[in-house]
């Protein structure tokens, strides 16, 4: 699956509308969908940094984090820009630093983001201009960003729909997250859970010589946290079976849902 690039989720976050293509690809991506939540963050703590305690001065902002306690934004230093611009290769006209109070009457180079969204996706300097500002502007350091996302949400990295075999005619759907711990856990969703014996996941080789048991699964969804060492290239295939109860560790042979996750 080809994913919507960082550029484009900027400008969505910023705003713009996602056109019929995006919002149909956000819909079905797991992956894309979470990006874009994230960087919608970024973008509303740099707004709530802009918009903050405006009759305090102009280089420190008061806001709460979403228990209510307050805490204090600080604009960054203006090297901080200085490196941004450098590493960029940015235009000379977007040398002064955006967060710095505005010298005369000239708007600041931040402004001319709304051009960049009538230009319509157009990679470059000033796409990279615009991401960086923001996150510039959301406090200048990470540390005031993890306290408006003290709970961060699990990252889909992987996923597919799972597709009946012979005889059944359930759907359903896998996917992988990666917890904010790092560890990697598979959530398995099924239409129904009706079976002879016992529904047990396993992730499978494409060519089926080989397979691990993630455990049973009860109900019409399950939740399993991968080994660490497992390696999801080797074992792409999830496959849910219908076990029964004769103490044969063994894959039946008879399997209900089955499909190969998109890495």
């Amino acid at each position: 699956m080809q994913h919507l690039h960082d550029d484009a989720l900027t400008l969505l976050a910023l705003g713009e509308e996602a056109t019929d293509e995006e919002r149909a690809h956000l819909e079905a991506c797991p992956r894309c969908s979470a990006d874009l939540g994230s960087f919608r963050r970024v973008v509303s703590a740099a707004r709530l940094a802009g918009t903050a305690n405006e009759d305090d001065d102009a280089s420190t902002a008061g806001a709460t984090d979403g228990t209510g306690q307050l805490f204090t934004l600080q604009a960054p230093d203006s090297a901080v820009w200085e490196s941004i611009h450098r590493e960029l290769n940015l235009d000379e006209e977007l040398r002064p630093d955006p967060l710095s109070a505005p010298a005369s009457s000239q708007p600041s180079p931040v402004a001319s983001l709304d051009a960049a969204r009538r230009r319509r996706r157009r990679t470059g300097p000033w796409l990279a201009a615009a991401a960086a500002a923001v996150v510039v502007a959301a406090a200048g350091t990470w540390g005031a960003l993890g306290a408006l996302d003290s709970n961060p949400e699990p990252v889909a990295i992987a996923s597919v729909e799972l597709s009946p075999l012979a005889s059944y005619s359930d759907t359903g759907r896998a996917v992988v997250d990666e917890l904010p711990d790092g560890k990697r856990e598979l959530v398995v969703t099924s239409s129904s859970d009706a079976a002879q014996g016992y529904r047990e996941v396993w992730l499978l080789a494409p060519d089926a010589t080989s397979m691990v048991s993630l455990g049973t699964m009860e109900g019409t969804e399950g939740h399993f946290v991968l080994p660490q060492d497992l390696d999801l290239s080797k074992y792409p295939v999830v496959d849910i079976s219908d076990e029964p109860y004769d103490g044969d560790p063994a894959h039946s042979g008879d399997s209900i849902l089955r499909g190969q996750l998109d890495l």
